[in-house]
């Protein structure tokens, strides 16, 4: 055993699923110390490190999995995932957008989502530093990637039986779909753009009839246009 990189990697396969994490990540390490050329044990590894806490390592086991295995599609998600909830979008820009090259559609699915959740942080920091332009220009590829990536994630809810993964993803889409165009409406008035934040409400109460949050919004813009009548009828339909 102490010379087999295969059987240690099994026997860290075998504690990780008894969940004995501190013992399975022994056996992934004594492994990788007899063969680093191992994507998916680097991969294992990773996980298991990421689940501990251990963030630094996490990130560079998934680094040694991408550059033993490029197309490994799941490392370069999770490594940008981990980056994200660091704040470090501009490294998960870069991860996620890598995703987008692998061979995997569900890969590219799930890359285009996080990548419209990346645009979007960006996007509420440009605004807070009343750099509106650049924040308009950030949102609209968020809602890009967002909107790219639903047909892909509902074609591949099909053809997995609705795995949970996928099932996740898309159970977020509504959310996510309203908060850009929550924040895309308020940047056009905030550029004095009010005619066109009423257009991108009016939008999201068409793709979302019943979110009761868009219906409030457009009938905000409409009382500042000085639409009083329908801002009034809105608000006592939607109270």
């Amino acid at each position: 055993l102490d010379k087999d990189s295969d059987a240690w990697f099994t026997l860290g396969v075998i504690l990780s699923k008894q969940e004995k994490d501190a013992e399975s990540i022994e056996a992934y390490k004594r492994s990788i110390s007899l063969n680093t050329e191992d994507a998916e044990l680097c991969y294992n590894l990773a996980v298991k490190l990421g689940e501990r806490g251990d963030r630094s390592s996490e990130c560079d086991m998934y680094s040694k999995a991408v550059a033993t295995d490029p197309d490994m599609g799941g490392a370069w998600l999770n490594w940008g995932t981990t980056l994200a909830e660091q704040s470090l979008l501009d490294d998960a820009e870069s991860k996620f957008l890598r995703a987008l090259a692998t061979s995997s559609l569900i890969v590219k699915a799930k890359a285009m989502v996080n990548l419209g959740l990346v645009y979007y942080a960006k996007s509420t920091q440009y605004a807070a530093s009343n750099k509106l332009p650049l924040a308009k220009e950030t949102v609209d590829k968020a809602k890009h990637h967002l909107e790219t990536a639903l047909p892909l994630l509902e074609s591949a809810a099909k053809d997995s039986s609705g795995s949970n993964d996928i099932q996740s993803y898309l159970s977020q889409y509504k959310a996510m779909r309203m908060q850009v165009y929550r924040l895309t409406g308020q940047l056009f008035a905030g550029m004095g753009d009010l005619a066109a934040s009423e257009q991108e409400f009016r939008d999201a109460t068409s793709e979302f009839p019943n979110e009761k949050g868009a219906w409030f919004a457009l009938a905000r813009v409409l009382d500042l246009r000085g639409k009083k009548d329908e801002a009034a009828d809105l608000m006592s339909k939607f109270k």
